[in-house]
C-alpha cells in the first residue's frame, strides 16, 4: 500500500466529517441554551481536519458568564445540560487536571469529546510571538542559521516550548491569547537572562519537556564531545520529528542572540513602567506634556514600537494593511 493511498484511506470521509459537524452544532445549540453568551470553538485535529477515524473532538467554550461564576458549578451545570439533551449519557468532569475538562462519548456515533472552558488554545499567542520574534531577529541579522542565528524551525519550537512550560498557562491561570504583552516580555526575560542553556535542552514532545544536555551528549565541550547531528551551539532544541537531531546545532552565534534578548527585555519592561506612569498621571489630572506629540497618539504608547521598526520596505508590501495600535495584551 502506497503512502498516498493509505493517507486517502485513513482520512475522514465526507460523511464522517458531516457527522462530526452536526454533533458540534448540536453541542453548540445545547450549551447556548443554558449560557447565552457562550461561543463553542473547535480546535486541534478536528479543526484542522487531521483527525483519525477514532480521534476525539476538542472544543473550548468561551463565555464571560462562565468566567464570572464558580468553576465547579459551571462544569456541573454543563454536564447536566449535556446529559439532559441526550448528547451523552455518561459525562465525566476532570476538575483537577492542568486544564479542567469535561469528557464524554456521544450517544450518536460514539465519538469522544473533550470540552474545556475559557482556555485559549494558544494559537493567537503562538502566531504573535513567532511573527514578532522572527521580525525582531530579522532586523538584527540573526534569523539565518548560516550566519549563526536562529532559523524559523528553531524559533517556532522555542516559542512552543515557552508556552508549554509557562507555569501559569500550565495551571490554567491565564489565557495565553489574552496576555501577549506580558508573554513577550517574559519570553525575552527567560531566554535572555534566566534559561540554563549550559545544562538544559528543549523538547516540545509530550506536551513539552526539558532534558539534560550532558547526559544526551549535546553539550558544547570545545567541540570534542558533541554527539548530536550537525554542529555545536550554546542552545539545544530537539527535533520533534527526529529526536537524534538538534535543530539549533548550527546556530553558532546564539550567544549574541541570547545577549540581544537580555538587552531588549529591559526596553519593553522600562517602557511599560513609563507608559503606566503617564497613564496614571493623565487619569489623575497631573500629566503635562512638554512636547507636542510625545505619547499623545495611540501608536506612541506602543511598547512593541520600541523594539521593532516598521520600515518603509515593509510598509510598501501592503499599503492598505496598517499595524494594529493595540490588541490583546497591550502590545
Amino acid at each position: 500500500m502506497s503512502p498516498s493511498y493509505y493517507t486517502r484511506w485513513i482520512s475522514p470521509s465526507p460523511i464522517e466529517d458531516e457527522i462530526r459537524s452536526l454533533l458540534v452544532q448540536r453541542i453548540t445549540l445545547v450549551v447556548s441554551s443554558k449560557f447565552r453568551d457562550a461561543q463553542v470553538l473547535p480546535f486541534g485535529s478536528y479543526a484542522t481536519k487531521l483527525y483519525l477515524p477514532t480521534g476525539d473532538i476538542n472544543l473550548v467554550i468561551m463565555s464571560e458568564t462562565m468566567r464570572n461564576n464558580d468553576k465547579n458549578a459551571v462544569f456541573r451545570s454543563l454536564a447536566e445540560v449535556i446529559k439532559r439533551n441526550g448528547i451523552a449519557s455518561n459525562v465525566s468532569i476532570i476538575a483537577k487536571a492542568r486544564v479542567p475538562i469535561i469528557k464524554l462519548v456521544t450517544t450518536h456515533g460514539h465519538i469522544p469529546v473533550d470540552i474545556s472552558i475559557n482556555q485559549g488554545n494558544g494559537s493567537v499567542a503562538l502566531r504573535a510571538l513567532v511573527m514578532i520574534t522572527k521580525m525582531f531577529l530579522s532586523q538584527r541579522g540573526m534569523n539565518e542559521v548560516y550566519t549563526g542565528g536562529l532559523g524559523s524551525y528553531a524559533i517556532v519550537s522555542l516559542i512552543i516550548s515557552f508556552l508549554q512550560m509557562h507555569p501559569k498557562i500550565r495551571r490554567g491561570e491565564i489565557d495565553a491569547d489574552r496576555n501577549l504583552g506580558v508573554l513577550l516580555i517574559e519570553f525575552f526575560e527567560l531566554y535572555g537572562s534566566y534559561f540554563n542553556y549550559e545544562n538544559v535542552g528543549i523538547s516540545v514532545r509530550d506536551g513539552g519537556t526539558y532534558f539534560h544536555r550532558r547526559q544526551r551528549g549535546w553539550y558544547n565541550d570545545n567541540n570534542s564531545n558533541y554527539k548530536g547531528r550537525g554542529g555545536v551551539s550554546s542552545i539545544s532544541i530537539e527535533d520533534p520529528i527526529d529526536i537524534s537531531n538538534d535543530i539549533s546545532s548550527g546556530s553558532y552565534g546564539f550567544a549574541k542572540v541570547r545577549a540581544t534578548f537580555a538587552g531588549v527585555h529591559q526596553i519593553p519592561t522600562a517602557t511599560a513602567y513609563l507608559k503606566a506612569g503617564i497613564l496614571s498621571a493623565r487619569r489623575s489630572g497631573q500629566y503635562t506634556s512638554l512636547r507636542r506629540v510625545d505619547y499623545e497618539r495611540p501608536e506612541e504608547m506602543s511598547v512593541l514600537a520600541h523594539i521593532i521598526d516598521i520600515t518603509q520596505d515593509v510598509r510598501g508590501l501592503d499599503c492598505h494593511h496598517q499595524p494594529s495600535k493595540g490588541g490583546p495584551g497591550g502590545l
